[in-house]
């Protein structure tokens, strides 16, 4: 169980720095994850995939054995978890690349597998309840690292031409788009 144990202990360190890298991107509101809403809806969704199995690991190295411990953290966080993703698949963008799409259809099946490996007592395939979670919240870390994959691939959309004429200032009143003067340069758009 030493090895179970050295992975999770890995899987929580690694989760948090890499939470912290999220909300460092975020920070930088790189694309449009602050002011697209379908995005920024989108922000808790990959978070979760960092922030959820980074704290059951926690949790699973805590516990030191205690069995009924880490499966009450696992079976809770893994129905909060299917919970929020089924709640994701509300949002859909056409534009949404289709292996996307196939990841966000895959995140709740995934935590209900976390739910269902916590509360079932033996495995099928010989591997004890701790390496059986290893192995969903392993799955669960790679879709959230395929996420901050395509967050970081995004492309931005092509600016304007630079002769261009702009409108007067827009509607919402955000500064910076246009001079007021009926020209100027336009601002690159940061949405998807």
């Amino acid at each position: 169980m030493d090895g179970a144990l050295s992975f999770y202990q890995n899987l929580s360190t690694v989760s948090f720095t890499l939470l912290g890298l999220w909300f460092t991107v975020l920070g930088l509101t790189h694309g449009g994850w602050r002011s697209d809403p379908l995005m920024h809806r989108s922000t808790l969704h990959v978070a979760l995939h960092f922030f959820l199995p980074g704290l059951m690991g926690l949790v699973s190295v805590l516990a030191a054995g205690n069995a009924l411990m880490w499966r009450i953290t696992f079976a809770v966080l893994g129905l909060v978890g299917a919970l929020e993703a089924l709640a994701f698949l509300r949002y859909r963008r056409a534009a949404t690349a289709r292996i996307v799409r196939l990841l966000r259809t895959i995140d709740p099946l995934l935590y209900v597998l976390v739910v269902v490996a916590a509360l079932v007592q033996g495995s099928p395939l010989g591997l004890a309840p701790l390496q059986v979670e290893g192995i969903v919240t392993g799955l669960l870390f790679v879709v959230g690292m395929s996420y901050l994959w395509f967050a970081f691939a995004q492309r931005l959309p092509a600016p304007p031409p630079t002769g261009a004429p702009m409108a007067g200032p827009p509607a919402d009143g955000v500064p910076g788009v246009s001079d007021g003067r009926g020209g100027g340069t336009p601002r690159p758009a940061h949405g998807p």
